[in-house]
């Protein structure tokens, strides 16, 4: 009985954790909706630290910090969320709109260009150059 207790113990703990977030998210939005851009932040930060791969949370949190008027933090967070979820069309919309807003508004906020690939790095094909005179034998 008592193994049967403790089982459920554990069981019910390590489930909160999943649940946590999510709850979190639906609190942050609540408060969103409310006008509450600061408390609802601090949920979508506490949310993204139990799961820093969540794109959602990056994103949640990305709009509250712009509502707040924190438009760099609210650009770096949507970075890195389109990073984590190319494939989210609304998180990449949130993207542009926000390099959009801070270019037109806030220049002094440096943009990120997007980095190109490197083409031509051995012009000879695919065969690496010589490696350094120190490292032969």
């Amino acid at each position: 009985m008592k193994l049967c207790s403790h089982f459920l113990l554990t069981l019910c703990l390590l489930g909160s954790g999943a649940v946590g977030a999510a709850d979190l998210q639906s609190e942050g939005r609540a408060l969103m909706s409310e006008g509450e851009a600061g408390a609802a932040s601090k949920k979508f930060a506490e949310a993204a630290r139990m799961n820093p791969f969540d794109a959602s949370a990056l994103n949640n949190q990305a709009v509250a910090y712009a509502a707040q008027g924190e438009n760099e933090k609210a650009l770096n967070l949507l970075e890195r969320a389109v990073k984590l979820a190319p494939n989210r069309n609304d998180i990449a919309a949130n993207l542009t709109e926000m390099r959009n807003w801070v270019a037109r508004y806030a220049p002094q906020i440096k943009l990120k260009e997007p980095s190109q690939p490197v083409i031509n790095v051995y012009p000879q094909a695919d065969i690496p150059p010589e490696p350094p005179a120190l490292w032969k034998k």
